[in-house]
């Protein structure tokens, strides 16, 4: 997703400047003399920015041990400025409410925005600041920390929906391939089997007395064919190969990725190939028409096995479908689940979520 790393780096590059906010003020405290209270500022400041920098650029959204560190350290040198500032008026705390909205969830966020709140007016009631200045500080480090958090909010349901089309359009590709390759084997597949048993049939009723190279010709055409179906099939199963674990986790992958939740009962086991291939058909398909058209939060998946038969069933909570009759994706399933003499069902009870059920029976 080299768009979304590109607007993290130039975000990360913008908030990194931040700490251009002090340049002036410590310029202004060190161009009064070089004594030790001006050096001790102005070393306090080159901290305070290096710790912003860092923090940043290489520890915001990668490591939240790091973010709360770096949050200490902010906290800290700005009370101990606020302090000692000639202005009783300002406040630098403002900076430390901007980390608090990015790197906390929502509800830690709040709490811990109430309790930078508290230090402010410690600090304030310290200094002996006006009452009305001092909840105008107060309001703006809250307004700015909750700006924090929906910016927080705002970046990561981009995040999402990023990886969402991504994953949309995984799934695109793979349902085209899966397309060409069943259209694939039913132009060609069936011309080359009815190509194989003439060519069969021919050398098997060329007269006694025909010529070698007649008969070696025949056989040569049958040959040809034979290979030719075969590699035909292999071709294809390169393309509709799939196993039921592997869809189950790149299902799970699809729904996280559009904001899905997803539940999985597997009491299925191990099963042979031609159903297991099935199942992991029509679970692809399902959860390909969960992502694309339910609207749900939840979808639920359930593998069992009763009375000779494995059993799917795909249900989620969206809003549902009058008629389910039409698609192609459910035209290659019921196909599939009919080849193997299974049955398939597919309904919205009571109008809410889509509710998938696919029983194949299993070789004795």
């Amino acid at each position: 997703m080299p768009n979304l790393d590109r607007w993290e780096r130039i975000g990360r590059l913008f908030m990194s400047a931040g700490a251009l906010f002090f340049v002036p003020v410590a310029v202004s405290v060190l161009i009064t003399g070089l004594q030790a209270p001006q050096l001790a500022v102005g070393f306090s400041f080159l901290v305070w920015g290096s710790v912003w920098v860092w923090l940043w650029m290489r520890v915001i959204g990668r490591n939240h041990g790091g973010e709360i560190v770096g949050l200490a350290a902010i906290t800290v040198i700005s009370a101990l400025f606020t302090l000692i500032e000639p202005d009783p008026h300002g406040t630098v705390l403002v900076f430390a409410s901007i980390i608090v909205g990015v790197i906390f969830p929502t509800r830690q966020a709040l709490l811990a925005l109430a309790a930078l709140a508290a230090l402010q007016a410690l600090l304030n009631a310290a200094r002996e600041v006006d009452p009305l200045i001092s909840l105008n500080i107060l309001i703006n480090n809250v307004f700015v920390g909750l700006v924090g958090v929906g910016a927080r909010l705002f970046w990561e349901a981009y995040r999402e929906l990023a990886r969402a089309r991504e994953q949309l359009a995984q799934l695109a590709v793979t349902e085209e391939r899966l397309r060409f390759a069943r259209d694939l084997h039913d132009l060609l597949g069936q011309s080359l089997s009815v190509l194989v048993l003439k060519s069969e049939l021919v050398a098997k009723q060329l007269p006694a007395g025909a010529d070698e190279p007649v008969k070696q010709e025949v056989r040569d055409i049958a040959h040809v064919a034979r290979r030719s179906l075969n590699d035909l099939r292999e071709a294809v199963t390169g393309y509709r190969r799939a196993t039921l674990q592997a869809e189950i986790s790149s299902a799970r992958s699809a729904l996280s990725a559009a904001g899905i939740g997803l539940v999985v009962e597997d009491a299925v086991g191990a099963l042979p190939p031609e159903q297991d291939g099935v199942l992991a058909w029509c679970l692809r398909e399902s959860v390909t028409n969960v992502v694309r058209h339910s609207g749900a939060r939840r979808c639920e998946v359930r593998l069992t096995r009763e009375n000779g038969q494995a059993r799917l069933e795909v249900s989620d909570d969206g809003r549902g479908a009058t008629s389910l009759e039409g698609g192609s994706g459910l035209l290659g399933m019921r196909e599939r689940v009919q080849l193997v003499g299974g049955s398939l069902r597919v309904g919205s009870e009571n109008g809410g979520g889509v509710h998938v059920h696919v029983s194949v029976p299993q070789p004795a």
